[in-house]
Formats: structure tokens, C-alpha cells, sequence
């Protein structure tokens, strides 16, 4: 479920979890992601819990043999 954002929301996500970037991927149907400092893991749960009702993600992650594991955190 894709809605709006309000920056009430986005300030609660910064304050309870971290700063963050909004990012979009290229193909694939170009979803939007979150980005928490440098592609670290966080709390699914607790960024869900923030969003719902009106929105989820998923976690995605990726091993890079430079970085290790990279996370983003794409809205269904």
C-alpha cells in the first residue's frame, strides 16, 4: 500500500530510529526505499509500527564484498 507521508511521520522515524535518505531504485518498478546511515540494519518492526496504517516496508538487504551487508527498506 503506497500513500503520503506526512513530516510528522518522518520526524518521528528520525527521532525513534536515526537519520535517514529517501532513495528510489532504478527498474524493477522503481520503488522507494529508506536508508538508515550507511545501509545499516534496523528495526523492521518498529519502522512499520511507525508507518502503519497507511504504509509498510520490507526489508532488503545485499552482501558487498567491500562493505559487507547493506540494508534498505523498500514500502510495499
Amino acid at each position: 500500500m503506497r500513500n503520503k507521508i506526512d513530516f510528522k511521520t518522518l520526524e518521528k522515524i528520525n527521532n525513534e530510529i536515526g537519520e535517514f535518505e529517501v532513495g528510489q531504485t532504478f527498474g524493477g518498478g522503481n520503488p522507494i526505499y529508506l536508508r538508515f546511515g550507511y545501509w545499516k540494519q534496523v528495526d523492521v518492526d518498529k519502522l512499520n509500527e511507525i508507518l502503519n496504517p497507511l504504509n509498510q516496508v520490507k526489508e532488503d538487504e545485499w552482501y558487498d564484498d567491500d562493505c559487507g551487508y547493506q540494508y534498505n527498506y523498500q514500502f510495499l
